[in-house]
């Protein structure tokens, strides 16, 4: 901060505090007690007071209330670009009580303007700050504590200067916090019509012919629900009847250690996305070369999840031999298509449509996880259309999954570029290069 203009200065957060830093308190949750935020409000600017939890109304302790004009800080956080987050409350809706997990700060306003401290903690200045006195303690856990607090910088211009750059930050930000609504909005737009798209494609709901009610006949342990009509000349069937369906590999544990085993890169849940595979953190475990041979996964085969959340359940993608050699645990199905009989587009379409919901249902839940077992996985409708009328559906839909694709890549492209400006916005406001003085005329000069 040595470039500063000449008439600013900077100071200790400690010096312009109207009172001292404290630490807030948590009560027992319960229900009809005062309401108690949660870290993630701090996300935004200004306090976001949906993100809280109900307190235990007999209990006595003597609550700290978030107050108009006070600055909260976050002082632990898992993630070390999240410790450390605070955001300015604006009139609370309601009395709110400060939890032990942030940290109040409480300005003078004769020297800093609550708003410029608001947009000043978000901005690299001070990101850059709070990261160096960070602490990790116990469970991987960020810490900054009130001592470190007191110590950072603030770059000060006038309490008059302060105002100005507020009103010229929170209009460039409105505008480009604007675009990226509207961008975020436009890709959640195309990821739903894709989704649908290829959905209605896999049950051959696109096509001009009249459906005709489906003929599968029940099996015991599974519901199917109401299948959904097909055309006339597609019909239903079980995975187990045009798929050979297995259960991924269980790593050796240590004690099982072979100098003759191999290092095989083996697919997790994580690995398999709705549409894709996320090929970015692959692990590795070690097999005998036997075994390594008979799990290798071969181009065609369809990857679907088995285990996780309810609704990562039934997910799945196309393995096209991207990494060599490469295996899956035994919480990934391997849906290999016996004599071409399936697409296996159309196959990964319908169980990320019809077929995640189908698993859904027939999933044994467990606090907070999901799973499906090999043999209801085998169970799962599949509708099959002719092979010839197979092809020409999946390059019809792929080009229109193409252009949505390289317009969702374009959107991303741009919310990244705006994540940027934002950056250099907040950097350039605290470093006494984004407004020079009024002109004459009354009228603001910048440059961004």
């Amino acid at each position: 901060m040595n470039d500063l203009p000449a008439d600013w200065k900077t100071v200790r957060l400690a010096d312009v505090l109207s009172e001292p830093l404290v630490n807030g308190r948590s009560p027992r949750l319960g229900e009809d007690g005062v309401p108690v935020l949660r870290l993630t409000a701090l996300r935004t600017a200004t306090v976001d007071f949906t993100q809280t939890k109900s307190s235990d109304r007999s209990d006595h302790l003597a609550l700290l209330a978030a107050e108009h004009g006070d600055l909260l800080v976050g002082r632990v956080n898992g993630s070390l670009s999240l410790v450390g987050e605070g955001a300015l409350v604006n009139e609370p809706p309601t009395s709110t009580a400060i939890p032990d997990t942030m940290i109040r700060v409480r300005v003078r306003r004769d020297a800093v303007e609550p708003h410029y401290l608001a947009h000043l903690w978000k901005s690299p200045v001070m990101r850059r700050q709070i990261e160096a006195r960070a602490r990790q303690g116990g469970a991987a856990i960020w810490r900054i504590n009130q001592r470190d607090l007191e110590e950072v910088m603030l770059p000060l211009p006038s309490v008059v200067e302060q105002r100005r750059i507020v009103g010229l930050l929170e209009d460039h930000l409105a505008r480009i916090d604007a675009t990226t609504i509207r961008t975020g909005n436009a890709l959640d737009q195309a990821d739903v019509l894709s989704r649908t798209l290829t959905a209605r494609a896999a049950l051959g709901a696109l096509s001009a012919t009249a459906g005709a009610p489906a003929g599968l006949p029940r099996v015991a342990g599974v519901s199917d629900g109401t299948l959904p009509h097909l055309p006339a000349h597609w019909r239903w069937t079980r995975l187990d009847d045009v798929t050979e369906v297995t259960r991924g590999i269980t790593a050796p544990g240590k004690q099982q250690w072979n100098p003759a085993d191999v290092d095989v890169s083996c697919l997790r849940v994580a690995n398999v996305q709705r549409g894709r595979l996320d090929l970015d953190d692959v692990r590795t475990i070690r097999l005998p070369p036997s075994r390594a041979q008979a799990a290798r996964l071969r181009a065609g085969d369809v990857l679907l999840t088995g285990g996780g959340s309810s609704d990562s359940l039934g997910r799945g993608w196309i393995w096209e031999e991207q990494v060599p050699h490469c295996a899956h645990d035994s919480h990934v199905f391997r849906v290999r298509i016996n004599a071409r009989q399936l697409h296996p587009v159309l196959l990964a379409w319908h169980a990320n449509g019809f077929g995640r919901q189908w698993c859904k249902r027939n999933a044994t839940q467990s606090v907070g996880l999901a799973s499906i077992s090999l043999g209801k996985i085998r169970l799962m409708p599949v509708p099959v259309a002719p092979a010839d009328e197979q092809h020409h559906l999946v390059t019809l839909i792929q080009a229109h999954t193409t252009a949505l694709t390289a317009a969702s890549a374009a959107a991303e492209r741009a919310l990244v570029v705006a994540g940027r400006l934002r950056r250099n916005l907040l950097e350039r406001a605290f470093t006494g290069h984004l407004s020079h003085p009024l002109s004459p005329s009354g009228q603001q000069e910048f440059a961004l």
